[in-house]
């Protein structure tokens, strides 16, 4: 499944390539694609900052090869303040950096927040759920753990919407709001934990369980007459709803604090993982029970073509019935994936973009190109810079952090 996001991501980068040709002399090796209401709101947040100059020419600073120092700063007059092309060391000229002319618009000073919530983009499209809140907690689950999920949900919201404000305090209050609300929700997680590990054992499959719709038909009482609706039922507990906000505040957590290194990603992962595994773990022995029901229909299948009788039963029949249970198995473990793994695999997706701590992002169409940066000639800047071009009628606009 993540082969499958990756093909689909160098796929959109080839869309953008051939509506742009001049897209590829900015981005030279591109890595990630990411489109969503955030990397949107990246694209508006961009054009109401620096609107659009054409009426003006724009460069960018060179430096030269292995070049060190800082540019040159004006110290008096009316352009105090200001650097030069002089780059100095230790109070003397070392070299001279070049301007290079950027056809129309540069983009200046890009927020680093909206471009991390962009990089969030898989996160908060599979968290879009949180806008309906709680509305798959069942009747009998008690008011308390309801109520609490409401508000776990409604901070969530709250945290994500006022991310694009960039207000350095708020995010603060944000972190503390989220953190706390996040170990509720893990309080609940245990809770629900507990009920579905009682539903589970309430409902036991038979020790070879074939779904309902194999053409099996036995002669002996079964002790589930449905083992697959009683799967998909348990899929819809209440546990998962409150594993999806856990997921949800644990990714807040990793934007409003700023922190990407290897081991915070990592800490709210393992976090992540501990919960995900203890839910698998039940779902795990009634997959094995679906899955010793397939072996027994390719035994079927593998005495009747040593010309073994089978009772009721044709070659064709048992690989129709073997077909059927290899699909229902195939179907349980992608929605499996759904509401499990893929909280997960987000955290893999975050930490991959930012292993390398530095690389180029290119707004384009409202969507973010994630470029590895290797440039020598960039390795002596002391700053972030920008840059950017218009192509097509559309504003570019690229950071390298």
């Amino acid at each position: 499944m993540e082969e499958g996001r990756n093909e689909d991501s160098q796929l959109a980068i080839k869309v953008q390539f051939c509506k742009h040709p001049l897209l590829p002399t900015l981005v030279k090796n591109p890595t990630h694609y990411l489109q969503s209401p955030w990397t949107q709101l990246v694209s508006q947040q961009l054009h109401s900052l620096f609107g659009t100059r054409g009426d003006e020419a724009f460069y960018r600073v060179v430096f030269s090869p292995g070049a060190s120092g800082e540019l040159m700063t004006i110290q008096k007059g009316p352009l105090a303040g200001l650097q030069t092309t002089s780059v100095v060391e230790c109070g003397r000229i070392t070299s001279v950096a070049a301007l290079e002319k950027v056809d129309d618009q540069i983009a200046r000073n890009l927020m680093p927040m909206l471009l991390t919530m962009g990089a969030l983009n898989s996160i908060h499209a599979r968290l879009s759920y949180i806008t309906d809140i709680c509305i798959d907690i069942r009747n009998r689950q008690i008011s308390g753990d309801k109520a609490k999920l409401e508000r776990i949900s409604a901070v969530i919201v709250d945290c994500f919407e006022s991310m694009s404000e960039g207000d350095e305090t708020l995010n603060e209050d944000n972190l503390r709001r989220v953190t706390n609300n996040t170990d509720d929700c893990f309080e609940i997680l245990s809770a629900l934990l507990d009920d579905l590990e009682a539903q589970h054992k309430a409902k036991e499959m038979d020790y070879e369980s074939y779904d309902e719709y194999t053409r099996v038909v036995f002669h002996e009482h079964r002790k589930l007459d449905r083992p697959t609706a009683a799967i998909r039922e348990l899929m819809r507990h209440s546990v998962f709803a409150a594993y999806e906000r856990y997921a949800a505040g644990r990714a807040c957590q990793v934007v409003l604090s700023g922190n990407y290194s290897p081991s915070n990603i990592g800490r709210h992962k393992r976090a992540l993982a501990r919960v995900r595994d203890a839910i698998r773990k039940i779902f795990d022995e009634r997959m094995e029970r679906h899955i010793r029901g397939a072996e027994s229909f390719r035994r079927k299948i593998d005495n009747l073509n040593r010309g073994c009788e089978e009772s009721n039963w044709t070659v064709e029949s048992a690989q129709y019935s073997l077909d059927q249970q290899l699909s229902v198995i195939q179907k349980l473990e992608s929605e499996l994936y759904a509401l499990l793994d893929a909280r997960i695999a987000d955290f893999d997706a975050l930490a991959q973009i930012f292993r390398n701590g530095k690389f180029g992002i290119i707004v384009i169409d409202g969507a973010m190109i994630f470029s590895e940066e290797a440039s020598p000639a960039l390795e002596s800047e002391k700053a972030p810079s920008a840059e950017g071009l218009p192509i097509a009628g559309q504003t570019i606009q690229g950071l390298v952090l």
